[in-house]
């Protein structure tokens, strides 16, 4: 390499030290500018986020009454909250909460089988339904565990 070339290296060297020593300089300084201003709604309106603010935060209890309900065997307070988020009309999270409630359901971990059946038949009469989940087959796979006497007090009218 010539001294020239060499110079002209040098110098694009020093150019990008420059440029990286402002870019930390500007990165360094951004979560402090960030602290003020740390969400922003994307949303039309305040209360659209808060809304969806809510719901997030519902479903996070959600999934965690979800975890306590299959240690103690009652999933009654994650089945509560994903009935609250659909009516709310937050179905996505609503709907994908019930779902993880009636696959443990159908694996006879929620102990109440006579409650159990009760939600199954509510859903099916109010016609609703889930993506690659049949409540009929579900319920039949609860009444496969639940004695004569369980299913005729899960059938009696409240």
């Amino acid at each position: 390499m010539t001294a020239p070339e060499f110079q002209t290296a040098a110098g694009r060297v020093k150019t990008l030290l420059a440029a990286a020593a402002v870019a930390v300089g500007v990165f360094a300084t951004a979560p402090a500018a960030a602290e003020d201003d740390a969400f922003v709604c994307m949303e039309e309106t305040q209360e659209k986020c808060d809304d969806e603010n809510r719901n997030i935060g519902l479903f996070i209890q959600g999934r965690d009454a979800f975890d306590r309900g299959r240690e103690i065997g009652d999933l009654g307070e994650a089945r509560r909250i994903a009935r609250e988020l659909v009516d709310r009309k937050d179905a996505r999270h609503g709907k994908a909460l019930m779902k993880f409630v009636y696959v443990q359901v159908s694996l006879g971990v929620h102990k109440n089988f006579v409650e159990a059946y009760r939600w199954i038949e509510e859903d099916i009469a109010a016609g609703e339904s889930y993506k690659r989940l049949d409540l009929a087959w579900v319920r039949d796979k609860l009444a496969a565990r639940m004695t004569p006497e369980q299913l005729a007090e899960a059938r009696k009218p409240k």
